[in-house]
């Protein structure tokens, strides 16, 4: 079980906007992807939830842009699930240059966890919830 993930990418032309530096729908693009990822490294993918019955949606996604990302720059994008409640979960993101720790952006996403068939909110199974958050004390 990973409790963090990260992910590390190298900036590239097509991330960036007319003022050279990464356009903002990128940043939550890759929040997207690296919650997908971290999920499945924890055993939950995308066919495990459709089996279950239900899966995560985005309610809310919050991003604090500090400094911004340029061509040719690493980042590496963290994510954890801070907390679950019974049928949501928060959880936040950090973008740091890989050179220097440099903070760019801190993320955070509400998720809901919804049933397919009803489309209503529904509780998160105790087995998911273990996968992601850990008790300091453990």
């Amino acid at each position: 079980m990973l409790l963090r993930y990260q992910k590390e990418l190298t900036v590239t032309p097509e991330y960036l906007d007319e003022l050279n530096h990464v356009n903002n729908v990128h940043y939550v693009a890759w929040m997207q992807d690296v919650a997908v990822e971290h999920s499945t490294v924890n055993g939950w993918g995308n066919q495990r939830y459709l089996n279950s019955g239900a899966c995560w949606f985005v309610r809310q996604h919050t991003v604090n842009y500090l400094h911004p990302i340029l061509l040719g720059e690493t980042v590496q994008i963290e994510t954890w699930v801070e907390e679950m409640q019974n049928v949501s979960c928060l959880r936040k993101y950090r973008f740091l240059r890989k050179l220097d720790g440099l903070v760019y952006a801190t993320a955070e996403t509400k998720w809901g966890f919804v049933n397919l068939t009803t489309g209503r909110l529904t509780k998160i199974p105790e087995e998911l919830k273990r996968e992601f958050v850990k008790k300091e004390k453990d």
